[in-house]
């Protein structure tokens, strides 16, 4: 009994029309900033060969942008927020001139069309005056975009921009103003901003895409005298984020039977979007459309029907729909895996907020079909901060061997997930400010893998779900790496341990480091059973090919460990004499009296079990 809905009615609102036409010289100041603080960095950002590019002249013509029609929600909304959805229209004569200096290359932009439905919130509704704590803005999806460009052909030229087209310029409006993103201006000092910027969904939509029946046939013999059949699948679309099912080959019924998860920030407004098409070598033929309603599957929890594909003669699409709602910390995480071992849907959904290389990221964790909380229940969940001045990552991007400031950005990967974030040009403390999204299968064999990217350099951070659920500490950094020979000479009764170099350590100055390395035989601490290399000046490679021994019985040994500390060295009052990283090594789980050559993971704990051969 759920009906597909098409867009709702909305209110004619000319008086605000006039509002805007008196401030649109103000309007165009505001987006004339936008442009050079916003979309022009962003736009360097997308391709090295773009990093000169500018904005030379901004003018967005007398024609103001139109509102052709508002709508305010009174229903499901928190009553200390206003929601309304306004859609827009701007068809203006502009003088959009740009430059990219390094290829001497000049274009401009003479009109541009934008139609989209722009959502604006206000919130936190306030007893005093301005009555509203902050003003949120964002497209509930991709506005239609289209740019009449003067001396495009001359960008085209540009080495590896043959791309180059609206749909980049799409692209950068998504990352910044398309759901989940969105523009947040508080109006008050005293709003918590990052609860406003960066919310937790309202929900999961989970999409059981199931079968189809009687679609129309498409593919057809001799001119159209023989009829055959169709090789239909489907698109899907939430929001920003689209799923694209398995052909089925030759088939008026198809059955699918395929499961996709799609986070939904906003229900009121949005909607499931779904088209069949037939696979055809030249162009897709269309099999029909099906729109959703969100804010009435949300009413329902869950629906199995069978519904009317529009836009064609004939078809039907059956689909199982659930809304499933997140519980606010990880409470009930082990019942959840419990009761779903049989399934691979998502029992777990985190959120990466990646602020910068101090406090290099949090975790928010949420479980689904449980209630919902606060962002400070939430934020309490799981969070994980490098706060210390001495910490990797302060020192993080430091490692260059050249003097100029790096070029940052981070990986964030989980299964065959992964998001890249925005590159913050020329910063050894970069503040990137971003959220990453994760649906998780099963967070006690899952990992959490980070790579902070600065070329040639790169780092990568592995980290247990489960061990970022229970909020221990990332002390499994990798700093580095340490190459060793280990073997035992039984005639001798000695181990023997050659360390032959270290590679990728991290800077602490940008003067690099002055290593040595340390080895202990543990349980071994004593000042006669340490063993030291030379220290080697202002590297981050360095090759030492030093050899030590320790007296010890191959008997003795396997109830032994060798550890292994790589430092930096100094004066005694040098606050960069510390360590750089550990590996320990279990003497007793390989034939030692045969001996290997290996590279070591560096860590701040040494408890990194990787192993490079």
């Amino acid at each position: 009994f759920l009906h597909q809905v098409h867009y709702p009615d909305v209110e004619k609102v000319e008086w605000l029309n006039k509002t805007v036409k008196q401030m649109w010289p103000y309007v165009c100041q505001f987006v004339e900033k936008l442009f050079k603080e916003t979309i022009e960095p962003a736009i360097k950002e997308t391709n090295a060969h773009l990093s000169t590019f500018g904005f030379i002249k901004i003018d967005l013509g007398d024609q103001p942008l139109r509102i052709n029609g508002v709508k305010v929600y009174s229903e499901n909304v928190d009553k200390r927020q206003i929601i309304m959805d306004l859609q827009i229209s701007f068809v203006g004569n502009t003088e959009i001139d740009v430059d990219v200096k390094r290829y001497y290359c000049r274009a401009g932009i003479k009109s541009i069309q934008l139609h989209g439905v722009l959502r604006v919130i206000l919130e936190p509704l306030l007893g005093s005056m301005p009555l509203v704590g902050a003003l949120s803005v964002f497209f509930l999806k991709k506005p239609l975009l289209d740019i009449n460009w003067t001396g495009l052909t001359n960008i085209l030229d540009i080495p590896g921009l043959n791309g180059f087209s609206d749909h980049m310029i799409q692209d950068i409006i998504s990352t910044y103003m398309v759901l989940p993103n969105r523009i947040t201006v508080p109006l008050i000092d005293e709003v918590e901003l990052a609860q406003l910027r960066f919310p937790m969904p309202k929900g999961v939509l989970r999409i059981h895409f199931l079968e189809a029946q009687n679609l129309e046939v498409k593919d057809t013999y001799l001119g159209g005298l023989i009829k055959g059949k169709s090789d239909p699948y489907g698109m899907l679309l939430v929001s920003n984020q689209l799923f694209r099912s398995k052909t089925i080959k030759e088939c008026l019924h198809p059955k699918w039977n395929e499961v996709y998860e799609a986070l939904v920030y906003e229900h009121s407004g949005q909607h499931l979007e779904i088209e069949l098409f037939d696979e055809d070598p030249d162009k897709d033929d269309f099999l029909g459309s099906l729109i959703i309603d969100l804010s009435e599957l949300h009413k329902e929890q869950k629906v199995d029907e069978w519904f009317d594909l529009e836009e064609v003669a004939t078809g039907k699409l059956h689909l199982r729909l659930e809304w499933l709602s997140l519980y606010p910390s990880a409470e009930k995480l082990d019942q959840v895996c419990t009761y779903m071992t049989k399934h691979t849907l998502a029992k777990l959904f985190i959120i990466s907020f990646l602020s910068s290389s101090f406090a290099l990221f949090s975790i928010l964790l949420g479980i689904k079909d449980f209630g919902c909380g606060n962002l400070k229940e939430r934020r309490a969940s799981g969070l994980v901060f490098c706060e210390n001045p001495d910490s990797l990552c302060r020192t993080l991007f430091s490692g260059k061997k050249v003097s100029i400031d790096p070029n940052p950005f981070v990986k964030l990967t989980v299964g065959q997930k992964m998001y890249t974030s925005k590159v913050r040009y020329k910063t050894s403390e970069p503040l990137w400010e971003e959220a990453f999204p994760f649906l998780i299968n099963n967070p006690h064999t899952q990992e959490l893998e980070i790579e902070v990217w600065e070329h040639p350099k790169s780092m990568n951070i592995k980290q247990r779900l489960q061990q970022l659920q229970n909020g221990s500490g990332l002390s499994q950094y990798p700093l580095g790496e340490v190459q060793l020979t280990i073997r035992h000479s039984s005639q001798r009764n000695k181990l023997i341990v050659v360390v032959h170099a270290c590679r990728n350590l991290i800077a602490l100055t940008k003067d690099g480091l002055d290593p040595f390395i340390r080895l202990y035989l543990l349980p071994d601490k004593s000042r006669s059973g340490r063993r030291k290399t030379s220290t080697l000046k202002k590297t981050l490679n360095p090759i030492y090919d030093q050899s030590f021994e320790f007296s010890v019985s191959i008997v003795e040994l396997h109830r032994r460990t060798l550890d292994v500390a790589v430092k930096n060295g100094g004066g005694l009052l040098s606050k960069h004499k510390v360590l750089l990283g550990k590996a320990v090594v279990d003497l007793a789980s390989e034939d030692v009296s045969k001996g290997w050559t290996r590279w070591y993971h560096l860590t701040e704990d040494g408890s990194k079990k990787i192993i490079q051969t």
